[in-house]
């Protein structure tokens, strides 16, 4: 077992006085070749970038955005990464910025909206130039923090009148209306919608109107057993237990509508092993699109949301401000496509 004594002692960090000494440069011409390289000639900057290479010395970048008021890094906080709509905003988000040379922090609240605040307190703590957040719910301290913040705030998935600054999304009601709509036009009236809970979540109260008002114009029925609320982060076995239990009702309904796609895949599993025909028996519908949907026996009818092109679009939104280009909040409508398969 080892003593206090033989635990190694953590390396101190590499400074620039480092980088000279294992150069041979004066601290001025290091300096002057990482702050002002065109003012130096390229043997030297070679020298000085090998010397770097070979002792791991690392800019502090604390120090630099001290000096420049940049820190170089954008805050963004999704729900979730097991859904890979999430995984894909990130990514549309981190290869704008990677090409503009700043770098993504990332939060992740569990659709907890408090756990959403304290990623946002970190942010602004760290100096973020730009915090990006997934939808308009926030805790009454979360929306006083982004709304004080100097730099640009970005809301995303959802298109809203009320925001903070600017917001990257689509128009989660509309999209939610016309998929019943849909299967109210192919014969369906037992319609039953399953989705998210509506506290703290945007999104899930956008769709759930868009549904009951859609089904409230054609004079259609909705009572408390159709409309389920499942827990987040949802998973294949919710689908199965849903189907279950939406299935033993005494008139089962003849579609149901997934506000995720995740559980929407389980429900189509548990079809299978039932031996309940889609869309002969039922028709099952999805919101997402992810991968599996259009690989399933039976290919899922749902609402294509463009994740990648929200973050895409978010950053470049806040390139646009942190560059000057745009000096006000905006919108950007990305929308979302009704994809018709077998499964309705």
């Amino acid at each position: 077992m080892q003593d206090e004594t033989s635990r190694p002692v953590a390396a101190k960090p590499k400074t620039l006085k480092d980088v000279s000494a294992a150069s041979g440069l004066s601290l001025i011409t290091v300096s002057r070749a990482l702050r002002e390289p065109e003012r130096v000639q390229p043997e030297t900057r070679a020298r000085v970038h090998r010397a770097i290479r070979e002792i791991g010395y690392v800019p502090n970048l604390t120090a630099r955005s001290l000096v420049s008021s940049r820190s170089g890094m954008v805050g963004l906080v999704v729900p979730m990464l097991t859904s890979s709509l999430f995984a894909d905003l990130a990514q549309g988000c981190a290869s704008v910025l990677r090409e503009a040379g700043l770098q993504m922090l990332l939060g992740v609240s569990m659709r907890d909206v408090a756990a959403e605040a304290e990623a946002v307190r970190t942010f602004i703590g760290r100096q973020a130039d730009a915090i990006i957040v997934t939808g308009f719910a926030h805790t009454e301290d979360c929306a006083a923090m982004l709304r004080g913040y100097a730099g640009p705030v970005v809301e995303t998935w959802n298109i809203r009148n009320e925001r903070i600054d600017s917001a990257v999304g689509y128009d989660n009601r509309a999209a939610a209306a016309e998929m019943t709509r849909f299967l109210i036009g192919r014969g369906y009236r037992r319609i039953a919608l399953v989705g998210g809970a509506v506290e703290n979540n945007d999104q899930a109260a956008d769709r759930n109107a868009g549904f009951l008002d859609t089904m409230r114009e054609a004079g259609l029925p909705v009572d408390d057993w159709q409309v389920i609320s499942l827990p987040t982060p949802t998973a294949l076995e919710d689908g199965r237990v849903v189907l279950n239990r939406l299935m033993s009702e005494p008139q089962p309904p003849e579609a149901i509508f997934f506000h995720a796609e995740i559980p929407a895949q389980g429900a189509m599993l548990e079809c299978l092993a039932r031996g309940i025909s889609v869309p002969r028996d039922l028709a099952i519908v999805g919101f997402g699109d992810m991968t599996l949907s259009s690989l399933l026996p039976t290919p899922l009818t749902t609402i294509r949301i463009r994740s990648f092109e929200i973050g895409a679009s978010a950053a470049r939104l806040v390139l646009d401000r942190l560059n000057g280009t745009v000096t006000e909040g905006r919108v950007v409508d990305v929308g979302y496509e009704l994809v018709v398969r077998q499964s309705a």
